[in-house]
């Protein structure tokens, strides 16, 4: 049988539309088996891996170091590090406390706990931040880590700055309460390979708060006044964790009531408030008012205050402010200090 021109023209098309629709189908197929592919990878990670927001509510992705992942927009953290930069000295005193100090490769220069961090700074063995708000890229490039914690006092644009050089930044925030220090402590040591130890570390931490708190629960409660600044005059409030360190020390905060963490008071609320205790610890502040009578010297009318007749006005170590593992020693020293006694 002969085929015509026109019937040679509907062959060639049928011919030209099977390839195109086989065409189509193949590619078709083949991006689907891609988004497959994706799928899986995806869901790989979220099966080894873990998602949680951190302290500037950024999504984080901790996998395991040799598990590999498209890219994503996300922050993604493989676990264990092997070189970790710190901007902030709850988080590099926890780093030390579940057994990371040898991962430890930078350090700001407020990091003073344990003695072997001042040890490794005076020797040149960690990089040194001066700045903690804005980071110092070239420092941070020298000691090139692959896990870089940050406190939430760090500009935002300083986090994205440092993301974009290629460096992991996890916001740690310690809160203001005990069950958020151990929650931050926890996840540290989740982003660090070391869960075991930092769930001890909780533990401990409870154990010795407990132990005080049980020693000061049948006391009478002080009133007591933290000046955190004297010009213009600040103490703190509910919200602070210093509120949290009196009132689990045994002691009322007498402005725990004002719902700011760092509000500014007058002199005449505090007098009207009559503490039983006065509390610094600022360096400055405590470097400035060693006795009443340097305090009656910023503040003549306080030498009605039941604290100023009686001369409980203490200096207390810059670290106490500092949540993490130091905080149940922290308390017990307040607890001692505010109730006169030896626990």
């Amino acid at each position: 049988m002969q085929i015509g021109k026109t019937g040679v023209a509907v062959l060639v098309v049928l011919i030209l539309i099977t390839g195109s629709v086989s065409a189509y189908n193949f590619y078709t197929i083949s991006q689907l088996n891609q988004r497959i592919d994706e799928l899986n990878v995806n869901l790989n990670a979220m099966i080894v891996g873990e998602v949680f927001k951190d302290a500037y509510g950024r999504t984080i992705l901790i996998i395991p170091q040799n598990i590999t992942v498209p890219n994503l927009p996300v922050t993604i953290v493989r676990v264990p590090p092997q070189r970790i930069a710190s901007f902030s000295p709850g988080v590099t005193e926890t780093l030390f406390a579940i057994g990371k100090g040898n991962q430890v490769v930078a350090v700001t220069k407020y990091c003073d706990w344990p003695q072997e961090v001042v040890d490794k700074k005076e020797s040149g063995e960690l990089v040194v931040f001066e700045n903690t708000v804005d980071p110092e890229v070239e420092k941070v490039v020298a000691a090139n880590p692959d896990l870089i914690f940050v406190g939430t006092w760090m500009r935002p644009e300083g986090v994205a700055m440092l993301e974009q050089l290629g460096f992991p930044v996890v916001g740690i925030g310690y809160g203001n309460s005990l069950d958020e220090i151990y929650d931050a402590i926890r996840l540290v040591g989740k982003l660090t390979g070391a869960k075991d130890s930092a769930e001890n570390l909780v533990s401990e931490l409870r154990i010795n708060i407990t132990r005080v708190t049980n020693a000061v629960a049948n006391l009478p409660k002080p009133k007591v006044f933290w000046m955190t600044w004297h010009n213009p005059l600040m103490s703190a409030g509910g919200p602070s964790f210093l509120n949290t360190l009196i009132q689990t020390a045994g002691g009322v905060n007498i402005f725990e009531s004002v719902n700011i963490a760092w509000p500014f008071v007058s002199s005449e609320e505090v007098l009207a408030r009559n503490p039983d205790v006065i509390l610094l610890s600022d360096p400055d502040l405590r470097a400035m008012i060693s006795n009443v009578d340097d305090l009656l010297s910023l503040f003549p009318s306080w030498s009605e205050i039941e604290a100023v007749k009686e001369e409980n006005l203490f200096g207390l170590p810059n670290f106490v402010v500092q949540p993490g593992p130091r905080t149940a020693e922290t308390i017990e020293l307040i607890a001692e200090t505010i109730h006169h006694i030896e626990i």
